[in-house]
Order: structure tokens, then C-alpha cells, then sequence
């Protein structure tokens, strides 16, 4: 298995099929890009403080470190490419250029005209994922570029979120958007009950059926990347940092970002850490140690999902 819940050595593809009870078991994050390619049936996404519809011929373009989560609405066959920054070489600029459309969450459709295109050229990076020998990262690089190619020819994009049908999980929606306008603010499940308009009890149960976190899980997972953001653009003092971001205890801010990113505030921010940064931390560790220093999900990506 090359994909871990962090981190990839190369080019992943796996294809399977979900029943409409599965039940992602944890939402999670990871430091490399990821495709969501529906090929038959349905699924709802929670991801960057939006709900995203996929159903036939859809593909959910997911960055690296965006928080994301799945409920199958039916039975669902679905693809997924793992891949890295430098696995898009032969992309087009579209993709991976400074305004490049893998910078955000994006939901990209292909037209049933040209579907079987699409998933011939699957078929074949399933099967040089299969090979994997020194060639196949290449070969594997070369389909990637394909793909976009073909993303670029004939999908439509959508950076919206789906219309949704249910007030309460419109309601969730609004409250995530007013958790990242007020991060740094006094919040808790009571307030955010309150201005829903729903019991606490009720609220809680909504916002986990719908973002896959506990509430004060995703509150401190906004803070934490709004706090990575400042860290990396100010010369605020990590307690300033810390504040502003809405945790009243900078102690408590340390630990929480260390146990996220597997850095201190203050490595992070000295050496300008990028993902890549943090991947060679992280495999060092691992050589070193046996294990990682960075989080990791229970379960692999592939499998969670």
C-alpha cells in the first residue's frame, strides 16, 4: 500500500464501490492532492466550509490539508488519484499555475459524451499502478497531464456549492461560514445552538452528520489554519498569534498545533515550512524512530472514504 494518511511516495489509483449505508468512519487531511471521480451513482462532500453533490461523470478536486468528508446518497463506484505537487509536470497551466484551479476545493464535470475517454484512460493508470516498476511513476505522471488535458477540453467547472435541499444542513453551512468570520472569538456548542435556532443536542448530532467532526473539533481545526496562515505573513508573537486565532491559552495553542502539524508554532514559522517541509521531517522520523511525528488519521485514505 503506498498511500498513508499523510503522505504518498508517488502517483496512488485505486477504484471501489460504496454501498449508500457506508459510513465514512473519520473525516481526515492529508499533504497531497487528491481526485474524486464518480463513476456511477452519488455522493455529498463537506469541504472548505461547503457541501459539494457528485454524481456521474463528477470529479471533486481536494488540495492538500483541506478537511473533507463523504456520505454516499446511493450505491457508488468511485476512482481516486493521490498525487503531489511535483507529479504535475506535464499538467496544464490551468491546473498548476499561481491562480490554478488546484489551489481551492473545485467540482469539475464531464459530459457523458466523453466519459469513456475519461475512464479508459483510468483503466490504464490502474493498470501501470498494478506494474510499479521504475517506469511506472513515470508513465503515471504522463496520464496525470493526460487527465487534466482532458479536464481542460472538456470538463465544466464549479467552485459553488450544491444547492441543498435540507434546512438543516443549510443551517450547518451557515454556521461554519459564521465559525470562519468569528474564529476569533469566545465560541461554543451552546452559542453556535443558539444562533441556529436548534437545541444543543440536536445542533451537535446536524454538524457531525454533516462536516464528520464534533464541533469544537472543527472550531479548533479553523483556528489552527488560520493560525498556520499568520504564523507564516506577521511577525506577531506566538502568543499574539495564538489570540488572535481564539485560543485564550498559548500553552494549549502549542500542544494543539504541534499534535496537528508535528512542528512547534515556532519551528514552523522559522523555517517557512512548506508540506513538502514537513513530509521530509516526518520520513526522517520515521527512518529514525520507526514512526511518524506527524498525526495520522485511523485508517488510510483509501480506506476511510
Amino acid at each position: 500500500m503506498r498511500a498513508s494518511d499523510l503522505n504518498i511516495d508517488r502517483i496512488y489509483i485505486n477504484k471501489i464501490t460504496r454501498e449508500a449505508d457506508y459510513k465514512m468512519s473519520v473525516n481526515h487531511f492529508h499533504y497531497y492532492y487528491e481526485i474524486f471521480y464518480v463513476e456511477q451513482g452519488s455522493c455529498r462532500f463537506f469541504i472548505g466550509g461547503s457541501l459539494f453533490d457528485l454524481k456521474r461523470g463528477d470529479f471533486l478536486v481536494i488540495p492538500p490539508r483541506e478537511v473533507h468528508y463523504n456520505r454516499y446518497l446511493t450505491q457508488c463506484t468511485r476512482i481516486n488519484l493521490y498525487f503531489r505537487r511535483e507529479d504535475l509536470e506535464t499538467a496544464p497551466a490551468s491546473y498548476t499555475g499561481p491562480e490554478g484551479a488546484l489551489s481551492v476545493p473545485l467540482l469539475v464535470h464531464f459530459p457523458g459524451s466523453c466519459r469513456s475517454v475519461i475512464e479508459e484512460l483510468f483503466s490504464a493508470m490502474l493498470r501501470e499502478d498494478k506494474v510499479d516498476d521504475p517506469i511506472s511513476g513515470r508513465v503515471l505522471r504522463l496520464q496525470l497531464g493526460q487527465f487534466f488535458l482532458y479536464a481542460d477540453r472538456y470538463g465544466t467547472r464549479r467552485r459553488v456549492s450544491s444547492p441543498i435541499s435540507s434546512d438543516a444542513d443549510q443551517t450547518i453551512l451557515h454556521i461554519t461560514e459564521y465559525i470562519g468570520a468569528h474564529y476569533g472569538e469566545p465560541l461554543t456548542l451552546g452559542s453556535l445552538a443558539r444562533i441556529a435556532g436548534l437545541s444543543p443536542s440536536y445542533f451537535s448530532r446536524r454538524f457531525k452528520i454533516v462536516t464528520g467532526m464534533r464541533t469544537m473539533e472543527y472550531i479548533n481545526y479553523i483556528r489552527l489554519q488560520k493560525a498556520s496562515q499568520e504564523l507564516l505573513s506577521t511577525d506577531h508573537t506566538i502568543t499574539e498569534v495564538a489570540m488572535h486565532s481564539g485560543f485564550s491559552d498559548s500553552n494549549y495553542f502549542k500542544d494543539s498545533f504541534r499534535r496537528t502539524y508535528g512542528l512547534s508554532p515556532r519551528a514552523y514559522r522559522k523555517n517557512r515550512f512548506t508540506d513538502s517541509h514537513i513530509l521530509e521531517i516526518s520520513r526522517a522520523g520515521e527512518k529514525a524512530s520507526g514512526k511518524a511525528d506527524l498525526p495520522t488519521s485511523p485508517l488510510p485514505p483509501q480506506d476511510v472514504k
